[in-house]
Parts: C-alpha cells; sequence; structure tokens
C-alpha cells in the first residue's frame, strides 16, 4: 500500500510529518481532511482565535501531491 506523508503548518508551528498508509491518494485525502477537522474542533474549544495554516500531504517520495488549507475546512465547518 502507498505511503503518504501528512505535514501540519501552521504560522508559528511545523509539525512534524505523519507516515499513513492508504489506497490511493483519494483515501489519504479523505483522511486528511477528517483530521483537519479535527485538529479545527480541537483548537476552537482552546481558543477562540481562528487557525490558519495548511495539511500537506506528500507521496512516498516526499514530493507534494494536495494542501488541505484549514481556513477553508474551517469554513465548512461553520
Amino acid at each position: 500500500m502507498p505511503c503518504f506523508y501528512f505535514h501540519l503548518r501552521t504560522a508559528n508551528h511545523v509539525e512534524q510529518a505523519e507516515r499513513r498508509e492508504f489506497p490511493d491518494l483519494r483515501e489519504a485525502l479523505i483522511a486528511a481532511n477528517g483530521a483537519a477537522r479535527s485538529l479545527i474542533h480541537k483548537h476552537v474549544r482552546r481558543a477562540p482565535a481562528p487557525l490558519h495554516g495548511s495539511l500537506d500531504i506528500q507521496d512516498e517520495r516526499r514530493l507534494p501531491v494536495a494542501r488541505i488549507m484549514l481556513a477553508d475546512v474551517a469554513r465548512q465547518i461553520s
């Protein structure tokens, strides 16, 4: 199964990549979107300020294949 790497990037923080296996990019995007939604829910409980940044997805060769903007996900939730 292909590996994908998730990188959380915010204004003052870059999280170390999390390596996950998925059958394809579509499944990786679904999981990343869910992770972004969960992150935003947790952030809103701690701080009312909006969370800006992205969740970047890289393939096995560490090449970027997708980016989920946290502000876009936050708008979908509200």
